[in-house]
């Protein structure tokens, strides 16, 4: 099925939806084989191991009810017929709101220890999924999340989130936030014409952990930085750069990693303020501002420093 491009060409920074998949991230990037794909047939699928597949659809309207879940026009299905109309009868289906009718949640039964990708969700009961009348019910959950629509609320819950999972650094947390953010933004902004372009909208485990798991070698980079004895002003526009790294400079970064791991007695012997003008010279590198390849040839040290530059 190729996507409706709608969603992609309307997606811009921050809402809902990107702080819903970004705490599915949080939670969930260390599970074997996992990966996200963002506006393909759904609002965001995950899947891991080798057989899970979740179809998720985010609604951050105020006062959803299931009456309104079930809504149908002759323009377009309901959202569970949408949301259940994807995959196959072993897949996972779940609508993520932040605000729903008390009444219709007071049917439902809260599950915890059994919930897979959030803190916990809700399951329909029997009646309620009469009214669905579809059997891919029973695949299906209800997930209502702390935070609302609100930036500052949502970002908040994130950075608690990743002090739970132990990824939070101080003062980095919002970088951080803000780089996995943009990272869910440019995968959404992909325009999927064929089956095989879905593949350009998928985000993966190794791609979260360049972001969520190198805490320690981004709050080491200003260390390192400082011993190059720049003013202040050029030190601000390197960190900046550095901020940039994980969606514009990757390939320089690992053959920089590569280049350094290649001399272990100059990586041992040298100091960082020789090391990093010596990668200047490689073909990723010449085409950069000066600004930088300092910023890239520093995060690569650092993360070789941490013992993280392969992970």
């Amino acid at each position: 099925m190729v996507k409706d491009n709608g969603g992609s060409i309307a997606q811009k920074g921050f809402n809902y939806q990107n702080c819903v998949i970004s705490l599915v991230a949080i939670r969930n990037y260390n599970k074997s084989n996992f990966s996200i794909y963002v506006e393909t047939d759904e609002d965001f699928e995950v899947t891991y191991d080798d057989s899970y597949h979740a179809y998720i659809q985010v609604k951050g309207q105020k006062n959803m009810s299931l009456k309104k879940l079930l809504q149908e026009t002759k323009e377009r299905p309901s959202i569970f017929e949408k949301n259940l109309s994807s995959g196959t009868n072993d897949s996972i289906y779940k609508i993520v709101v932040y605000n729903f009718k008390e009444s219709d949640l007071k049917e439902m039964q809260e599950q915890i220890d059994t919930e897979e990708l959030f803190s916990s969700s809700w399951l329909l009961s029997d009646n309620q999924k009469k009214e669905v009348n579809n059997p891919r019910v029973d695949n299906f959950a209800l997930v209502k999340t702390a935070f609302d629509n609100n930036i500052i609320d949502a970002k908040t819950f994130l950075k608690g989130e990743m002090a739970n999972q132990r990824v939070s650094i101080d003062n980095r947390d919002d970088v951080i936030i803000n780089e996995l953010l943009q990272q869910i933004v440019q995968k959404s902004e992909k325009e999927v014409h064929t089956i095989a372009d879905k593949e350009l909208k998928k985000i993966t485990s190794e791609e979260l952990n360049l972001i969520l798991q190198k805490v320690t070698a981004k709050a080491r980079f200003d260390k390192e930085l400082d011993k190059f004895g720049f003013t202040e002003i050029k030190n601000e526009k390197i960190k900046k750069e550095e901020k940039k790294i994980i969606l514009e400079y990757i390939t320089a970064k690992k053959s920089v990693v590569n280049f350094l791991n290649s001399d272990e007695n100059s990586l041992e012997n040298e100091s960082v303020t020789t090391l990093i003008p010596k990668t200047f010279m490689l073909p990723e590198m010449e085409t950069l501002s000066e600004n930088s390849r300092y910023a890239v040839g520093i995060s690569a040290y650092c993360d070789i420093l941490e013992g993280i530059a392969n992970e």
